[in-house]
């Protein structure tokens, strides 16, 4: 509970400069001489700011938690990465990403829905954060293939790379690097969903305009037996880094379309 109540603490001093700058904007927005445009601007801080706070919030709630907050269903990877894809691009860092995808297989797994479309979404924001900070035009690729009994989830952006300083410890609890309103807990959850689907998530390659994560799953993994509940409060151990290693293997070469 330690790493609980440390993260409760930078919740709450992150909370108050949110709640502060609501507070201010509302104040703002009570003068009558501003402008529409003005005011348009101070909303969109506004809104910012109470996602930002619910983002926090909710990275509380599901590094607190451990077992299935959902029944595990056999359903379509291909759907789960759609709804995450469709999600990024109501948040203000996915707006003006050009989020390209490649031609999904029509690949089924044991799966919680919910938890494994929150794991996508954190990789796909990440990704779209990074591009953002590219010298180029911001782009996020998404790419599904399945080898023997096996999913992968390939995620890459043309950022600026991750920081050498912090590749070992990327999916510790509270690293983050470049996100000043981060909580340094996506990449962690990440890691313990992929985990309780019996599968693994890597940061393949990290360069200049390129960085590349890969989430795997088992496609008929152990996800309702009763062992997940020890195994998802005991998977915040070390991190997970394959450098130079190659992707998973596809009959084709991959085709991306908008999504």
């Amino acid at each position: 509970m330690s790493a609980v109540g440390r993260m409760a603490c930078s919740i709450s001093h992150d909370m108050r400069h949110s709640l502060a700058a609501i507070y201010a904007n509302a104040e703002f927005l009570e003068r009558p001489d501003l402008c529409a445009g003005v005011r348009a601007d101070l909303l969109l801080e506004i809104q910012e700011a109470v996602l930002a706070m619910a983002e926090r919030i909710d990275s509380l709630l599901q590094f607190s938690k451990s077992g299935r907050s959902s029944p595990p269903v056999h359903e379509r990877v291909s759907l789960v990465v759609e709804k995450a894809v469709a999600a990024v691009k109501f948040h203000p860092d996915g707006r003006n990403v050009s989020i390209m995808v490649g031609e999904f297989p029509p690949s089924k797994a044991v799966i919680e829905v919910r938890n494994l479309e929150s794991a996508i979404y954190n990789l796909l924001l990440n990704a779209c954060q990074a591009a953002t900070r590219s010298t180029h035009l911001p782009q996020v690729k998404v790419h599904l293939t399945e080898v023997d009994e096996r999913i992968y989830v390939t995620i890459s952006d043309n950022g600026l790379g991750v920081p050498a300083s912090v590749r070992r410890t990327l999916f510790d609890p509270f690293v983050t690097a470049g996100k000043p309103n981060g909580t340094g807990l996506g990449l962690t959850l990440t890691r313990r969903i992929a985990e309780e689907h019996d599968g693994s998530v890597r940061l393949v390659e990290s360069n200049p305009g390129r960085t590349v994560f890969t989430l795997s799953l088992t496609k008929n993994g152990s996800l309702p037996l009763e062992g997940l509940n020890r195994r998802s409060a005991c998977s915040l151990g070390g991190a997970v880094i394959e450098w130079n290693a190659s992707l998973p293997p596809s009959r084709a070469a991959p085709r991306f379309r908008a999504l």
